[in-house]
Protein backbone atom coordinates (compact mmCIF):
# COMPACT_ATOMS: atom_id res chain seq x y z
CA UNK A 1 0.00 0.00 0.00
CA UNK A 2 3.37 2.43 1.04
CA UNK A 3 4.56 1.86 -2.54
CA UNK A 4 1.53 2.49 -4.48
CA UNK A 5 1.09 5.86 -2.68
CA UNK A 6 4.44 6.72 -3.40
CA UNK A 7 3.72 6.22 -7.00
CA UNK A 8 0.08 8.12 -6.85
CA UNK A 9 1.86 11.04 -5.38
CA UNK A 10 4.75 11.40 -7.75
CA UNK A 11 2.26 10.93 -10.83
CA UNK A 12 0.56 13.75 -9.06
CA UNK A 13 3.94 15.56 -8.54
CA UNK A 14 4.91 15.06 -12.34
CA UNK A 15 1.35 15.99 -13.75
CA UNK A 16 1.94 19.41 -11.55
CA UNK A 17 5.44 19.80 -13.48
CA UNK A 18 4.38 19.46 -16.64
CA UNK A 19 2.02 22.38 -16.85
CA UNK A 20 4.34 24.42 -14.70
CA UNK A 21 8.37 25.43 -14.97
CA UNK A 22 9.95 23.89 -11.96
CA UNK A 23 11.30 20.89 -14.02
CA UNK A 24 15.67 21.55 -14.49
CA UNK A 25 15.16 19.81 -18.10
CA UNK A 26 18.15 18.64 -20.16
CA UNK A 27 16.18 18.47 -23.69
CA UNK A 28 17.54 16.50 -26.04
CA UNK A 29 18.69 17.73 -29.78
CA UNK A 30 16.35 18.02 -32.43
CA UNK A 31 17.52 15.61 -34.85
CA UNK A 32 16.18 12.31 -33.11
CA UNK A 33 19.52 9.59 -32.55
CA UNK A 34 19.01 6.24 -33.59
CA UNK A 35 17.47 3.72 -30.98
CA UNK A 36 20.95 1.74 -29.32
CA UNK A 37 20.45 -2.01 -30.14
CA UNK A 38 19.65 -4.64 -28.55
CA UNK A 39 22.00 -6.56 -26.55
CA UNK A 40 22.96 -9.98 -28.00
CA UNK A 41 20.70 -12.37 -26.68
CA UNK A 42 20.89 -15.83 -26.22
CA UNK A 43 18.19 -16.94 -23.69
CA UNK A 44 15.12 -18.77 -24.22
CA UNK A 45 11.77 -19.39 -21.98
CA UNK A 46 10.57 -22.70 -22.03
CA UNK A 47 6.99 -23.47 -20.31
CA UNK A 48 6.58 -27.02 -19.83
CA UNK A 49 2.67 -27.59 -19.60
CA UNK A 50 2.19 -30.16 -16.57
CA UNK A 51 -1.69 -31.55 -15.48
CA UNK A 52 -1.00 -29.35 -12.29
CA UNK A 53 0.16 -26.06 -14.29
CA UNK A 54 2.58 -24.38 -16.45
CA UNK A 55 6.10 -24.82 -15.01
CA UNK A 56 8.79 -22.57 -16.66
CA UNK A 57 12.88 -22.85 -17.14
CA UNK A 58 15.01 -19.94 -18.82
CA UNK A 59 17.31 -21.65 -21.24
CA UNK A 60 21.05 -20.33 -23.02
CA UNK A 61 23.97 -17.82 -21.86
CA UNK A 62 23.75 -14.14 -21.01
CA UNK A 63 27.38 -14.05 -22.24
CA UNK A 64 28.94 -14.26 -19.03
CA UNK A 65 29.69 -17.80 -19.20
CA UNK A 66 28.24 -20.86 -20.54
CA UNK A 67 24.94 -22.15 -21.47
CA UNK A 68 22.80 -22.98 -18.66
CA UNK A 69 19.10 -23.14 -17.29
CA UNK A 70 17.05 -21.49 -14.93
CA UNK A 71 13.76 -22.99 -13.26
CA UNK A 72 11.88 -20.21 -12.00
CA UNK A 73 8.94 -20.54 -9.05
CA UNK A 74 5.54 -20.01 -10.52
CA UNK A 75 4.58 -18.32 -7.43
CA UNK A 76 6.66 -15.72 -7.25
CA UNK A 77 5.62 -12.20 -7.96
CA UNK A 78 7.04 -10.54 -10.98
CA UNK A 79 5.64 -6.97 -13.09
CA UNK A 80 3.85 -7.59 -16.16
CA UNK A 81 4.88 -4.94 -18.56
CA UNK A 82 1.91 -3.10 -19.21
CA UNK A 83 -0.11 -4.48 -16.74
CA UNK A 84 1.28 -4.19 -13.34
CA UNK A 85 1.26 -6.88 -10.74
CA UNK A 86 0.97 -10.37 -11.35
CA UNK A 87 2.56 -13.81 -10.85
CA UNK A 88 4.41 -15.49 -12.53
CA UNK A 89 1.78 -18.25 -13.39
CA UNK A 90 -0.42 -15.65 -14.58
CA UNK A 91 2.12 -14.35 -16.71
CA UNK A 92 3.07 -18.17 -18.42
CA UNK A 93 -1.11 -17.84 -19.20
CA UNK A 94 -0.51 -15.07 -21.89
CA UNK A 95 1.50 -15.31 -25.38
CA UNK A 96 4.86 -16.59 -25.44
CA UNK A 97 6.05 -12.93 -26.27
CA UNK A 98 4.85 -11.42 -23.32
CA UNK A 99 5.20 -13.93 -21.01
CA UNK A 100 9.14 -14.38 -21.82
CA UNK A 101 8.96 -10.50 -21.84
CA UNK A 102 7.71 -10.72 -17.71
CA UNK A 103 9.85 -13.45 -16.83
CA UNK A 104 12.51 -11.51 -18.51
CA UNK A 105 11.72 -8.52 -16.34
CA UNK A 106 11.26 -10.49 -13.58
CA UNK A 107 15.26 -11.36 -13.86
CA UNK A 108 16.50 -8.04 -15.11
CA UNK A 109 17.89 -9.99 -18.18
CA UNK A 110 16.35 -9.70 -22.06
CA UNK A 111 14.97 -13.10 -23.31
CA UNK A 112 14.42 -13.04 -27.13
CA UNK A 113 12.92 -16.67 -27.54
CA UNK A 114 9.52 -18.40 -26.37
CA UNK A 115 7.90 -21.53 -26.79
CA UNK A 116 5.77 -24.01 -24.58
CA UNK A 117 6.01 -28.28 -24.53
CA UNK A 118 3.88 -30.98 -22.98
CA UNK A 119 5.09 -32.85 -20.11
CA UNK A 120 4.42 -35.48 -21.66
CA UNK A 121 6.86 -34.59 -24.98
CA UNK A 122 9.48 -34.58 -22.21
CA UNK A 123 8.54 -37.94 -21.19
CA UNK A 124 8.25 -39.39 -24.51
CA UNK A 125 11.57 -37.95 -25.26
CA UNK A 126 13.19 -39.97 -22.33
CA UNK A 127 12.17 -43.25 -23.46
CA UNK A 128 13.25 -42.21 -27.35
CA UNK A 129 16.62 -41.75 -25.69
CA UNK A 130 16.63 -45.35 -23.82
CA UNK A 131 16.26 -43.46 -20.89
CA UNK A 132 17.71 -40.64 -18.29
CA UNK A 133 19.95 -40.91 -15.82
CA UNK A 134 18.02 -39.62 -12.31
CA UNK A 135 19.86 -40.39 -9.19
CA UNK A 136 22.28 -42.54 -10.63
CA UNK A 137 19.16 -44.66 -11.91
CA UNK A 138 17.93 -45.05 -15.41
CA UNK A 139 14.57 -43.49 -15.83
CA UNK A 140 12.58 -43.86 -18.62
CA UNK A 141 9.06 -41.65 -19.66
CA UNK A 142 6.85 -43.30 -16.77
CA UNK A 143 9.72 -41.99 -14.03
CA UNK A 144 9.57 -38.43 -15.94
CA UNK A 145 6.09 -37.91 -15.72
CA UNK A 146 6.01 -38.93 -12.50
CA UNK A 147 8.46 -35.93 -11.34
CA UNK A 148 5.95 -33.81 -12.43
CA UNK A 149 2.74 -35.21 -10.43
CA UNK A 150 4.34 -34.54 -6.70
CA UNK A 151 2.61 -31.15 -6.32
CA UNK A 152 -0.95 -29.64 -7.64
CA UNK A 153 0.79 -26.72 -8.91
CA UNK A 154 3.34 -28.40 -10.57
CA UNK A 155 6.94 -29.15 -8.82
CA UNK A 156 9.71 -27.09 -9.27
CA UNK A 157 12.28 -29.13 -8.23
CA UNK A 158 10.66 -31.90 -10.21
CA UNK A 159 11.46 -29.97 -13.68
CA UNK A 160 14.90 -29.20 -12.51
CA UNK A 161 15.62 -32.44 -12.09
CA UNK A 162 14.15 -33.52 -15.50
CA UNK A 163 16.05 -30.65 -17.71
CA UNK A 164 19.30 -31.54 -15.97
CA UNK A 165 18.72 -35.07 -17.23
CA UNK A 166 17.63 -34.49 -20.28
CA UNK A 167 20.24 -32.06 -21.07
CA UNK A 168 22.46 -34.58 -19.57
CA UNK A 169 21.52 -37.31 -22.28
CA UNK A 170 21.80 -36.94 -25.92
CA UNK A 171 18.27 -35.76 -26.43
CA UNK A 172 17.81 -34.23 -30.24
CA UNK A 173 15.40 -31.44 -29.97
CA UNK A 174 13.05 -30.91 -32.80
CA UNK A 175 10.99 -28.12 -33.39
CA UNK A 176 8.07 -30.00 -33.29
CA UNK A 177 8.58 -30.67 -30.33
CA UNK A 178 7.57 -27.31 -29.29
CA UNK A 179 3.86 -25.50 -29.05
CA UNK A 180 3.43 -21.46 -29.35
CA UNK A 181 6.76 -20.97 -30.61
CA UNK A 182 7.43 -17.45 -31.88
CA UNK A 183 10.73 -19.46 -33.49
CA UNK A 184 10.54 -23.25 -33.44
CA UNK A 185 14.25 -23.33 -35.42
CA UNK A 186 15.68 -20.90 -32.78
CA UNK A 187 14.18 -22.11 -30.07
CA UNK A 188 15.23 -25.77 -30.52
CA UNK A 189 18.95 -24.36 -31.68
CA UNK A 190 18.90 -22.73 -28.01
CA UNK A 191 18.14 -26.40 -26.36
CA UNK A 192 20.51 -27.58 -28.46
CA UNK A 193 23.63 -25.26 -27.56
CA UNK A 194 22.87 -25.99 -24.15
CA UNK A 195 23.30 -29.63 -23.83
CA UNK A 196 25.12 -30.66 -20.92
CA UNK A 197 23.99 -27.22 -19.21
CA UNK A 198 23.95 -26.97 -14.87
CA UNK A 199 20.36 -25.85 -14.12
CA UNK A 200 19.72 -24.12 -11.11
CA UNK A 201 16.44 -23.37 -9.34
CA UNK A 202 15.26 -19.89 -8.50
CA UNK A 203 14.66 -19.41 -4.21
CA UNK A 204 12.48 -16.75 -3.18
CA UNK A 205 11.19 -15.80 -0.29
CA UNK A 206 7.01 -16.32 1.04
CA UNK A 207 5.24 -13.37 1.87
CA UNK A 208 2.20 -14.42 1.98
CA UNK A 209 0.44 -17.68 1.70
CA UNK A 210 1.17 -19.31 -1.53
CA UNK A 211 3.03 -16.05 -2.43
CA UNK A 212 6.41 -15.94 -2.93
CA UNK A 213 9.33 -12.94 -4.04
CA UNK A 214 12.67 -13.64 -5.22
CA UNK A 215 14.84 -10.51 -3.32
CA UNK A 216 17.25 -9.00 -5.93
CA UNK A 217 20.32 -11.07 -4.39
CA UNK A 218 18.99 -14.40 -5.03
CA UNK A 219 18.06 -13.61 -8.60
CA UNK A 220 21.42 -11.76 -9.31
CA UNK A 221 22.69 -15.36 -7.41
CA UNK A 222 20.75 -17.50 -9.38
CA UNK A 223 21.84 -15.47 -12.70
CA UNK A 224 25.41 -16.28 -11.68
CA UNK A 225 25.42 -19.87 -10.96
CA UNK A 226 23.18 -20.70 -13.91
CA UNK A 227 24.66 -18.52 -16.51
CA UNK A 228 28.03 -16.95 -15.16
CA UNK A 229 26.07 -13.28 -14.70
CA UNK A 230 25.17 -10.69 -14.91
CA UNK A 231 26.14 -10.78 -10.80
CA UNK A 232 24.95 -6.70 -10.74
CA UNK A 233 21.73 -5.77 -10.31
CA UNK A 234 18.73 -4.51 -13.46
CA UNK A 235 17.69 -0.29 -13.05
CA UNK A 236 14.87 -0.73 -11.70
CA UNK A 237 12.61 1.98 -13.78
CA UNK A 238 9.15 3.51 -12.84
CA UNK A 239 6.78 3.42 -16.21
CA UNK A 240 4.00 5.73 -16.64
CA UNK A 241 1.55 5.10 -19.57
CA UNK A 242 0.69 8.93 -20.80
CA UNK A 243 -0.31 8.36 -24.15
CA UNK A 244 -3.06 6.28 -23.44
CA UNK A 245 -1.70 3.60 -26.06
CA UNK A 246 -2.62 -0.10 -24.82
CA UNK A 247 0.27 -2.31 -24.58
CA UNK A 248 3.02 0.56 -24.29
CA UNK A 249 4.62 -0.61 -21.29
CA UNK A 250 4.94 -4.11 -22.68
CA UNK A 251 6.78 -1.98 -25.74
CA UNK A 252 9.10 0.19 -23.44
CA UNK A 253 10.38 -2.96 -21.46
CA UNK A 254 11.04 -4.53 -24.74
CA UNK A 255 13.12 -1.45 -25.73
CA UNK A 256 14.90 -1.26 -21.58
CA UNK A 257 15.66 -4.87 -20.72
CA UNK A 258 18.03 -5.30 -23.55
CA UNK A 259 19.84 -1.69 -21.87
CA UNK A 260 20.05 -3.45 -18.67
CA UNK A 261 16.85 -1.73 -17.12
CA UNK A 262 14.08 -3.59 -15.81
CA UNK A 263 10.01 -2.20 -15.23
CA UNK A 264 9.76 -2.28 -11.11
CA UNK A 265 5.80 -0.52 -11.52
CA UNK A 266 4.02 -0.18 -14.67
CA UNK A 267 0.83 1.94 -14.38
CA UNK A 268 -1.14 4.85 -15.91
CA UNK A 269 -0.20 8.12 -15.27
CA UNK A 270 -2.78 10.60 -14.27
CA UNK A 271 -4.16 11.29 -17.74
CA UNK A 272 -3.30 10.70 -21.63
CA UNK A 273 -2.26 13.69 -22.71
CA UNK A 274 1.35 13.53 -22.70
CA UNK A 275 2.61 15.18 -26.14
CA UNK A 276 6.02 14.28 -25.12
CA UNK A 277 8.00 11.27 -23.37
CA UNK A 278 9.61 12.75 -19.76
CA UNK A 279 12.38 11.13 -17.93
CA UNK A 280 12.56 12.45 -14.30
CA UNK A 281 15.37 11.49 -11.98
CA UNK A 282 15.50 12.29 -8.13
CA UNK A 283 19.30 13.35 -8.01
CA UNK A 284 21.64 15.18 -10.63
CA UNK A 285 23.56 12.29 -10.04
CA UNK A 286 21.32 9.60 -11.53
CA UNK A 287 21.34 12.20 -14.95
CA UNK A 288 23.12 9.27 -16.39
CA UNK A 289 21.01 6.66 -15.94
CA UNK A 290 18.47 9.71 -17.55
CA UNK A 291 19.93 9.67 -20.48
CA UNK A 292 20.56 6.14 -21.26
CA UNK A 293 16.85 5.31 -20.90
CA UNK A 294 16.20 8.11 -23.15
CA UNK A 295 18.87 6.85 -25.70
CA UNK A 296 16.83 3.28 -25.41
CA UNK A 297 13.45 4.72 -26.19
CA UNK A 298 14.63 7.19 -28.81
CA UNK A 299 12.13 9.88 -27.29
CA UNK A 300 11.98 12.23 -24.38
CA UNK A 301 13.55 14.67 -22.49
CA UNK A 302 15.96 14.58 -19.12
CA UNK A 303 14.55 16.36 -16.14
CA UNK A 304 15.94 16.33 -12.58
CA UNK A 305 12.96 16.74 -9.53
CA UNK A 306 11.57 14.82 -6.61
CA UNK A 307 12.09 10.89 -6.43
CA UNK A 308 9.94 8.61 -6.15
CA UNK A 309 11.73 6.30 -3.10
CA UNK A 310 11.30 3.08 -5.53
CA UNK A 311 13.44 3.24 -8.44
CA UNK A 312 15.87 6.16 -9.11
CA UNK A 313 13.88 6.50 -12.59
CA UNK A 314 10.61 7.53 -13.80
CA UNK A 315 9.27 7.61 -17.35
CA UNK A 316 5.85 9.31 -18.24
CA UNK A 317 5.29 7.74 -21.57
CA UNK A 318 4.27 10.69 -23.77
CA UNK A 319 2.37 11.06 -27.51
CA UNK A 320 6.04 10.66 -29.17
CA UNK A 321 6.99 6.93 -28.40
CA UNK A 322 6.18 4.89 -30.92
CA UNK A 323 6.54 0.87 -30.36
Amino acid sequence: MTRRLSVLVLVAVLATAATSAILIARERARTEPEVTPRSPSGLALLVVRTDGGSLPVVVGSTGFGTSGALVVPPAAQLVIPGQGESSVREALELPSRQAATAVGNMLGVWIEEGATIEADRLAAMADEVGGVRIGGDLVGGRGVADMFEASADGDVVGLQIVMEALLSADVAWSPSDLADADDPDAMAGVLEDASGAHVVRLDAEEVASGMLRATPEQVSGALVEAFGGPAEEAVPVIVLNGNGVPGIGEAVAERLLPGGFRIAVSQNASDFDHPATLIVVGSPDDVGLAERVRDLLGVGSVSVSVGSGIAPVTVVIGKDFTA
